[in-house]
């Protein structure tokens, strides 16, 4: 096997990771709105938004990938956004 076909046995895998995570995270996220739509909340919390990023930004030890890994992040609190928005009754 070459370095190609090893990588991307690498990506698959954590690619069906990521997919699991997703699925347990976005779950957590209508835990969320339940608890913002029976406290009259707005889906936006730009200050936990901020307090996510940063605390996660922290833990993060590789310069070369960082700022990505923001991008990642900020991706991926906007589709939590979008996801609540469609669910918010």
């Amino acid at each position: 096997m070459n370095k190609l076909e090893q990588a991307r046995i690498i990506i698959d895998d954590v690619d069906q990771q990521i997919a699991e995570l997703f699925k347990k995270r976005m779950h957590a996220v209508m835990d969320v709105l339940s608890h913002k739509i029976e406290n009259h909340l707005p889906v936006l919390d730009s200050i936990r938004e901020a307090q996510m990023i940063e605390k996660n930004l922290s833990r993060f030890n590789d310069d070369s990938l960082k700022a990505y890994y923001e991008s990642f992040l900020k991706s991926i609190l906007d589709i939590s956004k979008a996801y609540q928005e469609d669910h918010y009754e």
